[in-house]
């Protein structure tokens, strides 16, 4: 398939199971979109150098560097989107390091570890920090995901960061020709309503006029005719309804902002605990993409 969807897809590794399962997830998407792919292994380094920390970071250089060989070993002779794959070694934080090197054109793609609860919470991760970081869009891919070609797409809409999220959903679901459910949150009870107060976007789920909603609809299935899509509209807390009847065979399309990631923790940010607690690909697009993502009723005007 051509499409100028992606202009490159940057896949974090670490040498772990998860992070080769993104790396998988990440070449058949460069695949699918004729994009280039680049292999990046990230090695934490300490901001001022003392006695005994050259040989740690000797052996985090190390370490990346065989993170690096995994993934090249993994893909093989494989050449995903029809281009050479570029592996780099670089110093730094993972996610920093990633967000350094991805623009709004690119697809970032990195592996989510099955985290309890408490350590979710506290911890935080590579994949929540991208997910409020990066500039374009990221896909944080969990651990057991076997597949790439799901049985469905779900997009979560409403009135923040469109047409955006609504064009990746439709260009994804045309792409890996599955159908797309488009899933609509109306409003949510008194009580999560309160905790959902200091959140721009989580609160930008209750009671929002869906009238729009078909004439957006129309636009994009113009645009991608082979793409069946239903719609769906509940009525419930936005993170469990997103969540619901999710399987490891799915894919979820979310908007975004940017913010930092000990602020989405704290303001119960929906992408941020959607990303965590799912069971599939979870797909955080942001706004201000490039004209290939923009609503293709702007190519009438």
């Amino acid at each position: 398939m051509e499409s100028t969807w992606y202009r490159g897809v940057i896949v974090g590794v670490d040498g772990s199971h998860e992070s080769l399962a993104a790396l998988r997830w990440a070449a058949y998407a460069a695949d699918l979109h004729g994009a280039r792919l680049t292999v990046v292994a990230a090695h934490p380094v300490p901001p001022e150098a003392g006695p005994g920390l050259s040989s740690l970071i000797e052996d985090a250089h190390e370490h990346a560097r065989h993170a690096a060989d995994a993934a090249r070993e993994r893909l093989g002779a494989r050449r995903p989107g029809g281009q050479d794959v570029e592996t780099l070694v670089l110093p730094g934080n993972a996610a920093r390091v990633l967000v350094q090197r991805s623009t709004v054109d690119d697809l970032v793609v990195v592996g989510r570890r099955g985290l309890g609860a408490f350590d979710r919470a506290l911890l935080g991760s590579t994949s929540s920090a991208l997910a409020t970081a990066v500039s374009g869009t990221v896909a944080v891919v969990p651990a057991g995901v076997l597949t790439e070609v799901p049985r469905r797409i779900r997009v979560g809409v409403g009135p923040v960061d469109e047409p955006d999220v609504l064009g990746t959903a439709f260009a994804e679901a045309d792409a890996r020709g599955c159908p797309l459910q488009v899933l609509h949150v109306t409003g949510t009870d008194p009580i999560s309503s309160a905790l959902l107060d200091g959140d721009p976007v989580a609160s930008s789920w209750r009671e929002v006029a869906v009238t729009d909603l078909p004439d957006r609809l129309a636009r994009w299935s113009d645009k991608y005719p082979k793409v069946s899509y239903t719609v769906v509209i509940r009525r419930g807390d936005p993170i469990t309804t997103l969540l619901r009847g999710l399987s490891q065979e799915d894919v979820l399309v979310l908007g975004g902002r940017r913010h930092s990631a000990v602020t989405g923790r704290l303001l119960r940010s929906v992408p941020d605990a959607v990303l965590r607690a799912a069971p599939c690909p979870v797909v955080v697009v942001h706004a201000h993409r490039q004209p290939a993502a923009a609503d293709p009723s702007d190519e009438a005007r």
